[in-house]
């Protein structure tokens, strides 16, 4: 299964780089590590992030507009995209290969854009770290939001990334 790839291949990132907990996820300088030229742009709202291959240099730009914890997501999903996808890629111009992550990726209509989106959820909230601050915490109705905030990720996301992890007591809360 894909997504048992991608939990592998973040891992192996991670562990390269020495980031064994949530604090020290760094995803800039995951980007770095990964060769990938990374910066804001002015972007249109409705516009997160992109990924670029030119001259088979990796780019990515993300709105300077968006919350710390949407600018961390993006650059993590187009990461994926990086990773996962840069020989099939939609060709915008003749310019370069464009991936526009907007809002019509987050429903997960695309598998390119599944696939991503698992990427950056596996990249900012591993399944092993989450496991161990599962022992550390209390699981009451303040799980997600503590959870979210030691992660740096929208509770949105913690909330799939839980329930895609199988914590089926999310729903409860």
């Amino acid at each position: 299964m894909l997504n048992n790839r991608i939990e592998e291949i973040t891992y192996n990132i991670l562990s390269e780089l020495k980031m064994s907990t949530a604090s020290d996820i760094r995803v800039l300088q995951i980007a770095e590590h990964l060769g990938v030229d990374v910066r804001t742009a002015n972007l249109e709202r409705n516009i997160s992030g992109f990924f670029v291959m030119k001259d088979n240099k990796p780019y990515i730009r993300y709105n300077k507009h968006e919350s710390k914890q949407r600018k961390r997501f993006t650059i993590a999903h187009e990461l994926g995209h990086f990773v996962l996808h840069k020989d099939i890629s939609l060709i915008v111009d003749k310019k370069g290969e464009v991936f526009f992550r907007d809002s019509n990726s987050t429903t997960g209509e695309a598998i390119r854009e599944r696939e991503a989106n698992a990427f950056a959820a596996s990249l900012l909230m591993p399944k092993k770290f989450i496991e161990d601050e599962m022992r550390n915490i209390p699981k009451d109705k303040d799980l997600i939001d503590r959870l979210s905030k030691k992660f740096d990720v929208s509770t949105q996301a913690m909330t799939y990334r839980l329930i895609n992890l199988g914590y089926e007591f999310v729903g409860i809360f």
